[in-house]
């Protein structure tokens, strides 16, 4: 896990970089948290145990990609609370 929390952190970083607006590699790295906790509560505990940090990764990937394309990145940011 803390190879996973150490990726999340790069990717928040890299975010942070590219993205519009006004939010910080922080603010990116709690949303990709929520994320995570999400492919939890929505697989399992047991069924993310099982996956390798690099898939846990390429999931929560894949999801940022696809809300970057339906531009709603943003709209989650300010709700990220409820993710």
């Amino acid at each position: 896990m803390e190879r996973l929390q150490a990726e999340l952190r790069q990717y928040a970083d890299e975010l942070a970089v590219h993205l519009p607006g006004d939010y910080t590699a922080q603010d990116y790295y709690d949303f990709l948290q929520n994320l995570c906790a999400a492919t939890v509560r929505h697989h399992g505990e047991e069924t993310v145990a099982q996956m390798s940090d690099e898939t846990i990764l390429k999931v929560i990937k894949s999801q940022v990609r696809e809300l970057i394309q339906l531009k709603r990145i943003q709209k989650l940011l300010k709700k990220r609370d409820r993710v």
